[in-house]
């Protein structure tokens, strides 16, 4: 973690009118302090950053948490542990992750901490998340470069006879010997009917000759998610199939050529699912065309219609359009994409014609 991360929050600090910013969500904790263990809270003042951990994760922290002091306290009680620091004191203003934060805790703050105001401050960790820094990026680039060579050698293991779990089961290993820490998320096989589910969860369904085969997956590096979508067609592609998914790929395309910064998320997504519509298959396109990319697999900025912000240059974001049908299948193509001032880059290079194999 840089000195520079620390200095955009106290900014936001100030525009606020906070004293402080209380972290503790995993994934917030791990962007401002570098810390990667699950147990830890970090308290930002204007002047001052604490990091307190526990007895199992003292080593750790002290490898990973660099720029703050590091409290380490007898028992794990991270909060009772902060109040009797005393760093929180009556009258001060201190944000929290309301959108992360149980009500269990917020409720507990309010006792150890009673002269303290604890505002809502939701989504404000995630928004400082959402502009990559460019050590992010290459990191990022790196989970995608793992992502693609996996798929690649992935190819040689679709045959009919498979089960979709198996084939999840061979990718995992594959990532994880091209360099992956672990899975991004739980990998989606869907063949044949099963495609019609976007989320579809690997079974027993054994693959068979003529479908088509939706895989979504990604590998993690330094804990950053890549995240991408292919279909591919176990044999020889019918009229039909051919029409779905050059409906898929051409949406896609033209959501790709028009993504840059100074756009909104609605607008981005508008572009694909115009297309879908034109085609008429509107019905079937029911998700978002993207989301962010970053310490989390969903994360900020997202890419539909009711987002209306802007993207900025150096977000990194997904674009999967895709047309599911009930008792046919379906067809999702996904890239990892770089926000820039005047387009966007792909770091995704699988490729993205319609493979028959």
């Amino acid at each position: 973690m840089n000195q520079e991360r620390l200095i955009r929050l106290r900014l936001e600090l100030e525009k606020y009118d906070l004293d402080a910013m209380l972290v503790r969500y995993a994934s917030n904790l791990r962007y401002i302090s570098g810390y990667s263990g699950s147990n830890g809270l970090a308290l930002i003042t204007r002047k001052d950053a604490f990091f307190l951990t526990d007895f199992r994760y003292k080593t750790q922290a002290e490898q990973e948490v660099t720029q703050m002091q590091l409290r380490v306290p007898r028992e794990a009680d991270l909060f009772a542990a902060l109040a009797e620091t005393a760093v929180l004191k009556a009258g001060m203003v201190c944000g929290f992750e309301g959108n992360r934060l149980s009500y269990e805790s917020f409720t507990r703050l309010g006792l150890l901490f009673p002269g303290t105001e604890f505002r809502d401050m939701s989504m404000l960790m995630e928004t400082l998340a959402a502009v990559k820094e460019e050590s992010e990026i290459l990191d990022l680039e790196k989970a995608a470069g793992i992502t693609d060579k996996a798929f690649m050698e992935l190819l040689n293991e679709i045959k009919p006879g498979i089960s979709e779990r198996q084939l999840d089961a061979k990718l995992s290993y594959i990532m994880k010997s091209l360099g992956s820490e672990r899975d991004s998320f739980d990998t989606i096989v869907a063949s044949g009917v099963n495609g019609a589910k976007p989320h579809h969860k690997p079974g027993d369904k054994l693959l068979r000759e003529g479908e088509f085969i939706t895989i979504d997956f990604g590998a993690m590096y330094q804990g950053y998610h890549a995240d991408v979508t292919r279909t591919v067609c176990l044999g020889k592609a019918d009229a039909k199939q051919k029409e779905i998914y050059d409906i898929v790929l051409q949406a896609q395309l033209k959501a790709l050529a028009f993504i840059r910064a100074g756009i909104t998320g609605k607008a981005a997504d508008a572009v694909a699912r115009d297309l879908i519509v034109q085609k008429g298959y509107g019905e079937n396109f029911g998700h978002g065309l993207g989301h962010g990319l970053g310490y989390e697999i969903h994360a900020e900025p997202r890419l539909s219609p009711k987002y209306e912000e802007k993207l900025q240059v150096n977000q990194i974001v997904t674009v999967e359009p895709g047309i599911y049908i009930p008792g046919w299948g379906g067809v999702r193509i996904e890239d990892n994409v770089v926000v820039k001032e005047k387009d966007c880059r792909n770091l995704t290079t699988a490729p993205k014609n319609l493979l028959e194999l």
